[in-house]
């Protein structure tokens, strides 16, 4: 019978077998800008790496993590937390953005309750149309997102599919439901698989696009609502990655 030792998957993507115990995940096509946006929030950053996700290891009071971006859609993500738990890792927090319905641009948004359309939690449990966080990660990330002081909004989410885009009835489904907030791509694969393989886990998005600015407005001031939320998720990610149990 074959045995695979854990840590070779992990080694040969990221040139470790052991990886750092914290990680904090980038969701979204990677652009350097946003590396440096979160960069100084470490006291050591080693230089980027990866070829189909870009990843970096940093330091911080002493402690270890590793950064992934480029982290895009469920398929990937599945992957990389399968990768992650063959390194060892052991506490995660996913950084994701997604297209809100009415929330302004920068707003921060907890997923309470996620709606899976992208499939990827069907394959696995066709019941499970719905996927919860671990309700001591949503306590141990308010608790942080309070201590700071930072506005924050909670609820209903969907992840719809990343390639296949505008597929009619998901669409129709989305619009019509009122209790939605908006979408992404990856949180249900996150919350579904992270809890499967037994990672403490957490997850917080930002508004990056909405009726009124498309994800590929460059306009001033949707860019700089990105770049605040998005230095604010992370120094929320290593406050809530650093929290006792």
């Amino acid at each position: 019978m074959l045995v695979m030792r854990m840590g070779r998957f992990s080694e040969a993507v990221f040139g470790r077998e052991r990886l750092p115990e914290r990680c904090l995940i980038y969701a979204g096509a990677y652009v350097p800008e946003r590396r440096e946006w979160v960069k100084n929030f470490f006291d050591k950053w080693s230089r980027i790496r990866g070829n189909w996700v870009k990843y970096s290891f940093a330091t911080k009071k002493g402690r270890e993590y590793i950064l992934v971006f480029n982290v895009y859609g469920g398929a990937m993500t599945l992957e990389l937390l399968l990768l992650l738990k063959d390194g060892g890792v052991k506490k995660l927090f996913f950084a994701g953005s997604m297209g809100g319905k009415d929330l302004p641009i920068g707003t921060l948004v907890v997923p309470t309750k996620v709606i899976d359309k992208s499939g990827l939690v069907l394959i696995d449990d066709p019941t499970k149309q719905i996927v919860e966080p671990d309700q001591n990660s949503l306590k141990r990330l308010r608790e942080v997102l309070n201590r700071l002081g930072e506005k924050y909004v909670e609820g209903e989410t969907a992840s719809v599919p990343c390639v296949l885009h505008n597929i009619s009835h998901i669409k129709t489904f989305i619009e019509q439901r009122t209790s939605t907030l908006g979408v992404d791509l990856e949180t249900s694969t996150f919350y579904y698989y992270s809890q499967k393989e037994g990672f403490q886990n957490h997850a917080l998005l930002y508004i990056s696009d909405n009726k009124d600015h498309d994800i590929i407005s460059q306009a001033k001031t949707v860019q700089e609502a990105r770049k605040k939320a998005l230095k604010t998720i992370t120094l929320v990610a290593i406050e809530t990655l650093n929290k006792q149990p």
